[in-house]
């Protein structure tokens, strides 16, 4: 299935977490006048006529926003544009006025049909090939910009059915669904952006009118703007440290990341021929001067190089061999909902799935889940290291053949090496594959001992703090009547929606597990080894042979 129709086919059902009464749609623009709205930033113009808000460009002042003088957190929003081809610009949602400049997520309204689109990451057509550089115009109208903050998080270079929704010169009707730290995009009708970030739980909505350097004025036009207001979020934001990044050289194909090295704290840059190969780098360079986004790094051999948060730039005894761009990557698999059928481990609001670990036996549960893990804010489960005791859990029920989906994320400061377990003997690991050069990677088995596969080809690991997610396939194995192994255990996974392992046996199994008996059927088991880390989102499809 394609990212499109799989995004397509989450977004059928929607993420509204409707309980009780859904609140009904109210006005945000009266149709008179800018009552309820304030203006901040630039010197545009915003004025009312014909019951739309026009806003018209002023030469040479920065971006100008007309904002709501409410803050909204979960909500669905509704609302018609019209923009002149020359201006792109936007609706923020949940942003704020910080440091003297409104910041925050924006839908974007990028109607520009003439410059020709040439940038990184490329466009996809529906048959899955890249168009070429200079061919189509970019139409990410109805994607995902985070203003004066991280730029792109939810482009539609993988969306032709969005860009090709967009009405170039008629009305258009957008709709943004934001709950929690889910937020979804649709421009026309058609699913467009999808994204699950908690950067920031709760803002205003501004209207956006682009600065430009034009004399010609340019206009914007919004209209029938309406939103359901289900209150704000109670959780505090995620804070991720996105210096930690990934880059992407649209021209060559190399591919760089910025990472931690979670021993010493220093800030490292590693350098590859190809996209998440997991092979060494060409070089790694180290940081050697930090304020804020901007940074110099340098290496031996005449290795330096240099960001300001938009570009990264490699060179080699001053001659550059790397110009990458921000690359932002998300699961299509992540926010997936359980299927019918489907048995839900944990939804965020419950551990009565789960027993604690009993270290001595691995198969069986010692007391409640909650005296090894804890469920967060934002409803995200943590399994918490405690002195002397054990962070484990395993489900309460047992299974055999299953299809099991997990979401899992890794903290930033600290080196983590956790696993899922099936039937709480084969290990698929759970660490930060991301900081690190080249080793063992999230996803990889923990304690296979034949056949002996190596290392996978390539390292799909996402940076610390960003949601992943593990989609694993399971076949017990089977044993005749006299309790002889006849078939080995098979394991499908895919990490981050790429494939690590395709219906791969496991004949044997070492460590500690190694000397226990392998099992018809058996728990789930997610492990904790020292280091917090957080899981969301677990569901388990049995496939019987019980």
């Amino acid at each position: 299935m394609t990212k499109t129709l799989l995004f397509t086919a989450l977004l059928v059902s929607s993420w509204l977490p409707i309980q009780g009464q859904e609140p009904d749609w109210e006005d945000l623009f009266n149709g008179k006048d800018l009552d309820g709205w304030v203006r901040m930033g630039g010197k545009a113009r915003f004025e009312v006529s014909d019951s739309v808000i026009v806003g018209t460009t002023a030469e040479g002042t920065p971006n100008s926003f007309l904002c709501t003088e409410r803050t909204f957190g979960n909500f669905i929003l509704e609302f018609e544009f019209k923009a002149d081809p020359e201006l792109n610009c936007g609706v923020q949602f949940r942003s704020g006025f910080i440091d003297g400049l409104v910041r925050g997520y924006q839908y974007e309204i990028d109607p520009d049909r003439k410059t020709m689109y040439s940038g990184s990451p490329a466009n996809i057509a529906m048959d899955g090939k890249e168009i070429a550089p200079g061919k189509q115009p970019r139409s990410w109208t109805g994607g995902i910009y985070e203003e004066k903050l991280r730029g792109w998080i939810g482009d539609l270079s993988e969306e032709p059915l969005a860009r090709d929704a967009f009405r170039p010169g008629e009305w258009n009707k957008a709709r943004v669904e934001a709950f929690g730290d889910r937020i979804s995009t649709w421009i026309n009708g058609v699913p467009a952006a999808r994204i699950i970030d908690f950067a920031s739980p709760d803002g205003f909505i501004a209207l956006q009118v682009h600065a430009t350097d034009s004399e010609k004025p340019y206009q914007v036009r919004y209209r029938n703007i309406r939103i359901k207001d289900f209150g704000p979020n109670p959780d505090v934001p995620d804070r991720r440290n996105t210096f930690i990044s990934e880059w992407i050289d649209g021209d060559s194909g190399k591919y760089a990341k910025i990472w931690m090295d979670k021993t010493t704290g220093a800030y490292r840059a590693s350098l590859y021929g190809e996209a998440f190969i997991n092979e060494t780098p060409e070089v790694t360079v180290e940081c050697f001067r930090k304020d804020g986004m901007t940074a110099s790094f340098m290496a031996p051999g005449h290795w330096s190089g240099r960001t300001d948060g938009k570009t990264f730039t490699i060179s080699r005894a001053g001659k550059e061999v790397f110009r990458g761009k921000p690359l932002e990557r998300m699961s299509p698999t992540l926010g997936m909902e359980a299927p019918e059928g489907a048995e839900v481990l944990f939804d965020g609001t419950s551990l009565d799935k789960w027993y604690k670990l009993d270290p001595k036996v691995w198969t069986e549960g010692c007391g409640e889940a909650s005296e090894s893990a804890v469920i967060e804010p934002g409803g995200r489960l943590s399994l918490v290291p405690r002195p002397g005791k054990n962070g484990s859990i395993i489900t309460r029920d047992t299974y055999s053949d299953f299809f099991l989906h997990v979401e899992f994320r890794v903290p930033e400061d600290k080196a983590t090496n956790g696993g899922v377990y099936l039937l709480s003997l084969y290990e698929l690991n759970i660490k930060d594959g991301f900081s690190q050069e080249k080793g063992s990677c999230c996803g990889a088995f923990g304690n296979v001992a034949a056949p002996e596969y190596p290392e996978p080809e390539y390292n799909w690991s996402l940076p610390p703090m960003v949601w992943q997610t593990m989609d694993i396939d399971f076949t017990a194995p089977r044993f005749d009547a006299d309790g002889k192994k006849i078939s080995c255990a098979r394991v499908s996974m895919s990490l981050n929606g790429h494939k690590v392992y395709d219906n791969v046996e496991i004949e044997k199994l070492k460590g500690a597990v190694g000397r226990k008996p392998e099992l018809k059927e058996g728990p789930v088991y997610l492990q904790e080894h020292g280091t917090a880390y957080q899981f969301r989102n677990i569901w388990i499809m049995d496939k019987g042979n019980r």
